[in-house]
This record gives C-alpha cells, sequence and structure tokens, in this order.
C-alpha cells in the first residue's frame, strides 16, 4: 500500500471541506485506490475562528515553514487563496522538493507559467483539479480523457454566483441587485462579488482551460472580459421571447491562423442547446472536438465539499504516480499562439437601441449597418408607449466585432437616440 502525507495550509472553507473528506473518508480511499493518505498538518494563522470540522489525528499549526520541514509530507495543499502569499508558498513548497495541489485558479492563470517551470525542473507536479469548476472532472478530461482530440473550441458557464443570478432573472423576473443579494444570503456570492459579477472569476478559468485544450502557454492579460452588472431585464425577457438565455460564458476557440480567441462576455444561448439548461449555481463546460463533437461536463462548479472533492482526487494521483511525476496532472505547454484582438472576433449580436418613435429611424441606422459590412437578420419594434423613447432590437448574421462597435459609435452621436445600443453576442 502506497502511503502518502500530506499537509492542509488554509483551513477555510475549502480547506475543511478537504479535511472533512480526508478523515471521513479515509478507509475508503484505502480500499478503492490501495493509497493511505495521512493528514499530517493543518496550518491557518488564525485559530481563533470557530470551524464546524473537529482535526482528529493531524497537527494543528500556524506555520506552514514547519510542514515543510517534515520528511513525511509529500504534498501541500494550498488553499490561501490570493495571488503574492499563495505564489511564495508554492514556490517555496516546490523547492523543498514536494508537490503541490491548488485550487487557486488566480494565482494559475496570472503567475502559473514559472510555477509550472519549476515543478517541471524539481520533478514534482502541481495538481488543480479543483481551480476550474469545482468538483467537475474537466481538468483531467481535457488533459487524459481527450488527449488524441482535436479540440476546435470550449464554452464554459465558468461561475456559479452569476448563473444563479441570471437565472433568478429569467425564472421570476427579479433585477440584477435582488437576485444578488439573494445569491449572498444563500452563500452562492462572497460579501464582495466584485471578480464573479464582473467576469474575473471566469476569465481566470477559460484561461487555464484554454492553456490545457490547446497546450499553449497561459494567456491572462489581454481577455476581453466583460461582467453582467450591465445586463437589463428586458434583454433578459426580450430573448427569451425570441428563443435564447441569457448565459456569462467563458470562450476559447482556435482559429484557422493559430490565433485563440478567448473572452468572457453575456451570450444569448439557443434554448434547444445544452448550456440554456444549466440554472442556478450549476456549471458546465461544453468541449466541440473535431472527432468527438461536442460534450458537456455538468456539476456543482464551487463550495466547499465539490472542490474539496477535486483537491482529494489530486492528492491520490499524485500518491498512485509518485514514481512517475509526469504521470500525474502534468502542465504541459508547446505552443505560443497569440491571442485573436476582439476587433477582429467574428460573432452574430443582439442590439438594442432606445430610439425615438418617428419615420426613417430604422432606414438611418440600417444604413450606417450597411457601411460597415453588417447585414440585419431580425428587427423588432414594440408598440408605442407614453414615452418618448421606445426600444428598437435587432439581430445580426455573422460581423466582425470592430464593426459592430463603430456602426454603435456612429449611431450613438444621432439625435433620435439615448445612451448607446445594448451589444450582446450570440452563440452560433
Amino acid at each position: 500500500m502506497s502511503k502518502i502525507g500530506v499537509a492542509v495550509i488554509g483551513f477555510g472553507t475549502i480547506g475543511s471541506g478537504v479535511v472533512k473528506i480526508l478523515q471521513e473518508n479515509r478507509e475508503l480511499i484505502r480500499k478503492r485506490t490501495n493509497v493511505d493518505v495521512q493528514l499530517k498538518y493543518v496550518v491557518d494563522v488564525d485559530w481563533s475562528k470557530p470551524r464546524d470540522i473537529e482535526i482528529l489525528d493531524a497537527k494543528k499549526s500556524s506555520d506552514y515553514k514547519e510542514a515543510l520541514a517534515d520528511k513525511d509530507v509529500d504534498v501541500v495543499i494550498e488553499l490561501v487563496g490570493g495571488i503574492d502569499f499563495a505564489y511564495k508558498l508554492t514556490e517555496e513548497t516546490l523547492k523543498a522538493g514536494k508537490n503541490v495541489v491548488t485550487a487557486n485558479k488566480a494565482l494559475l492563470a496570472e503567475r502559473g507559467e514559472p510555477l509550472f517551470e519549476l515543478a517541471n525542473k524539481m520533478g514534482k507536479s502541481i495538481g488543480f483539479e479543483g481551480s476550474v469548476a469545482g468538483g467537475i472532472p474537466i481538468i483531467r478530461t481535457v488533459t487524459f480523457a481527450l488527449a488524441g482530440e482535436q479540440i476546435n473550441a470550449i464554452y464554459g458557464i465558468l461561475n456559479g454566483t452569476t448563473n444563479y443570478i441570471l437565472t433568478k432573472m429569467l425564472e421570476e423576473g427579479m433585477d440584477f441587485k435582488t437576485a444578488l443579494k439573494q445569491a449572498q444570503q444563500l452563500g452562492f456570492a462572497e460579501a464582495d462579488p466584485t471578480l464573479d459579477i464582473e467576469g474575473v472569476d471566469a476569465a481566470h478559468k477559460i484561461s487555464i482551460l484554454s492553456s490545457l485544450a490547446f497546450n499553449n502557454r497561459l494567456i491572462y492579460d489581454g481577455i476581453h472580459i466583460e461582467g453582467i452588472t450591465k445586463i437589463n431585464l428586458e434583454d433578459v425577457r426580450v430573448a427569451s421571447e425570441m428563443g435564447y438565455v441569457l448565459k456569462l460564458l467563458g470562450i476559447s476557440k482556435i482559429h484557422e491562423d493559430n490565433t485563440i480567441e478567448l473572452r468572457v462576455n453575456p451570450t444569448l444561448v439557443p434554448k434547444d442547446y445544452q448550456l440554456a439548461s444549466v440554472r442556478n449555481e450549476f456549471n458546465a463546460v461544453l468541449v466541440d472536438g473535431k472527432y468527438l463533437g461536442r460534450t458537456m461536463y455538468y456539476g456543482r462548479g464551487a463550495g466547499s465539499l465539490p472542490t474539496a472533492t477535486a483537491v482529494v482526487g489530486d492528492v491520490i494521483s499524485i500518491a498512485r504516480f509518485r514514481e512517475a511525476p509526469i504521470k500525474t496532472t502534468k502542465y504541459v505547454s508547446f505552443n505560443d499562439y497569440k491571442m485573436k484582438p476582439i476587433g477582429e472576433i467574428e460573432s452574430r449580436y443582439y442590439i438594442r437601441f432606445n430610439v425615438v418613435d418617428r419615420p426613417g429611424v430604422l432606414s438611418k441606422i440600417s444604413g450606417v449597418f450597411g457601411e460597415n459590412d453588417i447585414s440585419i437578420a431580425s428587427v423588432l419594434q414594440e408598440e408605442r408607449s407614453e414615452t418618448e423613447f421606445v426600444p428598437l432590437i435587432m439581430t445580426t448574421h455573422t460581423a466582425k466585432e470592430k464593426n459592430i462597435k463603430n456602426a454603435l459609435d456612429i449611431i450613438e452621436k444621432m439625435d433620435f437616440t439615448k445612451k448607446r445600443g445594448v451589444m450582446l453576442r450570440i452563440m452560433e
């Protein structure tokens, strides 16, 4: 039987879940995998906070260096969050000759390259299944199960907070602020939800998935990121009437010129697509492959126990292949593809203007669109109202983003419009 010593650094939400699983399922793991995972240390800077989990045999400590100095510790689980200290801890752990498991997507997306290089140099592994989509085994799927597949694109609902908010807006007619408050009360959103609702969390995750799918260096800086804070209840309603569900998607595509399209933005998904049925706090990742076609991976994307399950899986993987670290969740980057500029991407678009209801408005907008090589697919103008401005909604055929934005710049300055038009992309 293989034995492996583990230190958990960070005893917060996910750390508590990891300790719970390692203690309660130790015998199950032994029988199922022939691996005895021995929890040696639980390290946290503040032990005054009450916890629901009692630590049984492991040593409680406030000094992570104590765990790094112990020769019986083989794997350090980094769950401290943030970037700067997490980077320092991971670097010191690898230099100490120990493997690392982390669920820290921000660390990997923004500063992962030198850490993976160091791991390779030291002959150690960084397990990071828990960094993307919680308990959904998408990292292993892309890395191993689809190793022989040519992946063309990935579309992901990668943030449970935003998906919950958009679900409530669609199904219950809640406005954004009410839905966010409810998500916070239920524990799906942080007290400060900025990283979630502004799309940054999803951007970290799609950066990691994109790198694995295309064996490319990690790209985070320059990702086009749009959150959901400007989403209007009216657009959610109208989109639904047109046959779409609004989702915040992380999207990565490889193009024929070997540029990578990498973005996070609200997207209209046709109701008959698999991603449209993903509700509330759940996550899903759709992988579009050349040979396999489209497959979708669905489940709880966050929370203590779903993420902890992925973390423990990485520990077991490292233990089973400790004598051959290259067989574990090894990061392999051999391409240096560039990011496609956002202005060069092509998509279909949903656009809503607020315009004065008078003859000639539609023809003027159509003229600007034509001058920018934009073909209109449909037009919807609701009945006259008592207000001066009425919504004019259009969808387009495939067009370049820079052309759409240029047209909106021009139309915004015309005397019949109120503010800038709302632009949302439509998933093909």
